[in-house]
C-alpha cells in the first residue's frame, strides 16, 4: 500500500503545533512567578503561615512541557506552584487559593478560583488571548497535596497528588517518539474542531485523557517511505474507540457509552470523572464524535484517490488540512506544463 497524505500530514503539523513558548507569553510567565514569590509568602506571612520566597517552587506542567501544544484561539499554559505547608493545621486549600489569588491579582489580569487552579486571563480589546493556571500543590510529610475547590464551594478537599510523576511518565512516553507527539496533537486538533462551541468546560474531553490513552493506544505506523501519520492516526483513534463500553438499544441507537482512564501516578484518578458526574449525554456524544472521526480516517485509508483521502480526513481535522488535487486535473496540468514552449 503505497502512503497518502505524507506532505499534507507534515504541512498541517507544522500548522497546528506551537513549538516554543512566544517572547510575550514568557514575558508574562516569569512577570506571574516574579508575583508570586515575591508577594505570597507576605499575604501567609499575614495569616500566620510561614513560607520563604525560597520555599516556593515552580514546575511546567502540561503541554508545553512535552511539546504537544497545538494553536488554539486562547493560550493555555499550566505552571504547578508548589509550597510547603502542614494541611492538618491550614485544612482549607480555598483560603490557601484565596492567598495565592490575593498575590497575582493586579488591573493587567483577570484572576478567577477554579476547582482545580487559580487562573490568570490576559484579555486583548475584550477578548480572551491567554490564560496561565496555576495549581497549587502543598508539600507536606513526604507527599504533594493539590488545593481543589472553588472559593465558594462546599465540595473542597487536599487531594494526594504527583505531578513531576505525571511529567516524567508522559515525558518518557513522547520524547523521542516524534509520531505519537504528532498524532497527540492531531487528535487535539480534532477535538478543538468537534468542541468549539462547547458550553460547559466539563462536556469538553480534558486534553490529558486524550494524551494517556494516546500513549494507551499508539502503534508505529510506517511504510518504506516513512512513518505513516494517516494510518497511525486511524489505528489510534480506533483503538480509544475500542476501549468504550456502550449499550445500545432496540433500535440500535446508542443509549449509553462510557470511557475510563486513571492517571498513571497518585492519586490514581479516572480523568473523565468530571465529564461522567456532570450529564450523562456528555460521553456519548464523545463516543458518537470519535466513531465519526474513525468512520472517516477509516475511508480514507482505504480509498484509491489522494484528493478523496484527503476530503474525508478534512472532515476530521478541520479546513486547515490540505487536500490535494485530484491526480487527472494534476496530471493535466504537468502535460500542459511538458507542451508549453514559450
Amino acid at each position: 500500500i503505497l502512503m497518502k497524505l505524507k506532505k499534507e500530514f507534515s504541512d498541517f503539523y507544522k500548522a497546528i503545533r506551537i513549538d516554543s513558548e512566544t517572547d510575550v507569553l514568557k514575558e508574562k510567565r516569569e512577570i506571574l512567578a516574579d508575583d508570586i514569590k515575591s508577594k505570597l509568602p507576605e499575604i501567609l506571612g499575614d495569616n500566620n503561615i510561614d513560607v520563604k520566597k525560597g520555599d516556593i517552587k515552580m514546575i511546567d506542567q502540561g503541554s508545553y512541557k512535552y511539546h504537544t501544544t497545538i494553536k488554539d484561539d486562547v493560550v493555555d499554559r499550566d505552571v504547578a506552584v508548589m509550597i510547603p505547608l502542614d494541611i492538618v493545621k491550614n485544612d482549607d486549600p480555598r483560603k490557601i487559593k484565596g492567598y495565592l489569588s490575593d498575590a497575582i491579582n493586579i488591573p493587567a489580569r483577570t484572576v478567577t478560583i477554579k476547582e482545580p487552579c487559580v487562573r490568570a486571563s490576559y484579555y486583548d480589546d475584550g477578548e480572551e488571548w491567554l490564560h496561565i493556571d496555576l495549581p497549587l500543590y502543598a508539600k507536606y510529610g513526604d507527599d504533594m497535596y493539590l488545593a481543589r475547590g472553588k472559593s465558594t464551594s462546599t465540595n473542597y478537599s487536599w487531594e494526594t497528588a504527583d505531578p513531576e510523576e505525571l511529567n516524567k511518565y508522559l515525558c518518557e512516553k513522547i520524547n523521542g517518539n516524534d509520531q505519537l507527539r504528532r498524532i497527540i496533537c492531531f487528535m487535539k486538533k480534532w477535538k478543538n474542531e468537534k468542541y468549539a462551541v462547547a458550553s460547559s468546560d466539563h462536556e469538553v474531553p480534558p486534553s490529558i485523557g486524550l494524551t494517556l490513552l494516546a500513549c494507551d493506544c499508539f502503534t508505529k505506523q510506517s511504510t518504506d517511505e516513512g512513518e505513516d501519520d494517516l494510518l497511525a492516526l486511524q489505528k489510534t483513534m480506533k483503538a480509544v474507540l475500542d476501549k468504550f463500553t456502550v449499550t445500545k438499544n432496540g433500535s440500535n441507537e446508542v443509549i449509553s457509552a462510557t470511557i475510563s482512564c486513571k492517571l498513571p501516578v497518585t492519586p490514581c484518578s479516572d480523568v473523565f470523572k468530571k465529564m461522567k458526574d456532570s450529564s450523562d449525554t456528555y460521553m456519548v456524544t464523545f463516543y458518537k464524535r470519535l466513531l465519526s472521526a474513525v468512520d472517516n480516517l477509516t475511508n480514507a485509508v482505504n480509498v484509491e484517490s489522494e484528493h478523496d483521502a484527503g476530503e474525508y480526513v478534512q472532515k476530521v481535522l478541520g479546513t486547515e488540512f490540505n487536500i490535494p488535487a485530484k491526480a487527472a486535473v494534476a496530471a493535466a496540468v504537468q502535460n500542459r506544463r511538458e507542451h508549453s514552449f514559450g
